[in-house]
């Protein structure tokens, strides 16, 4: 019996000390978040510089 961990009441836990012990699990399909984000970001700044650079030719087809 003298190996047994003494009872901790909940409350008095540290819950810095359970995930520290517990393993995590890396998720596998992370890299697709991090392209789909990379890819998103590169086509709003892409619309960006074209808006900002071609502004009068896009002026004119909106006023027709």
């Amino acid at each position: 019996m003298a190996d047994k961990k003494p009872f901790i009441a909940a409350r008095l836990r540290n819950p810095a000390e359970e995930i520290a012990t517990k393993k995590h699990a890396t998720a596998k399909t992370d890299w697709i978040g991090g392209a789909c984000a990379i890819v998103a970001f590169a086509l709003a700044a892409a619309t960006v510089v074209f808006l900002w650079l071609d502004f009068d030719t896009v002026t004119t087809f909106i006023g027709k």
